[in-house]
């Protein structure tokens, strides 16, 4: 995984973050790790993927 330089704060339901806590715990993983983790993976499947 990239070095993470950059922070972005977000507003969610408590029902949303509670899901994403679950799921993270769940992978072993941390919130902030599934969160980057889901938008590489959308980022790609919309084709605006890292450049090289």
């Amino acid at each position: 995984m990239p070095k993470i330089d950059a922070q972005l704060g977000i507003r969610l339901t408590k029902d949303l973050k509670v899901r994403l806590e679950r799921q993270a715990r769940s992978e072993m993983k941390s919130v902030s790790a599934l969160v980057v983790q889901v938008m590489e993976e959308y980022l790609t499947s919309k084709g605006n993927g890292k450049k090289e």
